[in-house]
């Protein structure tokens, strides 16, 4: 549980770095999305590959688990301002 967890929290972290591989790809594949589309997708893509990684190592994974702990991540910068008050 605890992996998935992390691994949730690491998608939230890095999927923006993702967002632009995929948009470029996406982009050679001759599909045109917008900005927003694009940072949907790839959030949804890194998502599903974490999924599909932690199935093949064998970890109990919880999907409610790891798309919370992803959206921890994501709005972790905000969350952490609202806690310390800054």
């Amino acid at each position: 549980m605890i992996v998935t967890l992390i691994a949730g929290f690491c998608v939230g972290v890095f999927f923006g770095q993702a967002s632009v591989r995929i948009g470029d790809l996406l982009a050679k594949a001759g599909i045109t999305l917008g900005a927003e589309e694009i940072t949907l997708a790839s959030f949804a893509l890194c998502l599903a590959g974490v999924a599909m990684i932690l199935l093949l190592i064998g970890v109990d994974s919880y999907p409610v688990l790891l798309c919370l702990s992803a959206a921890i991540g994501v709005a972790r910068k905000p969350l952490l301002a609202r806690i310390t008050g800054k």
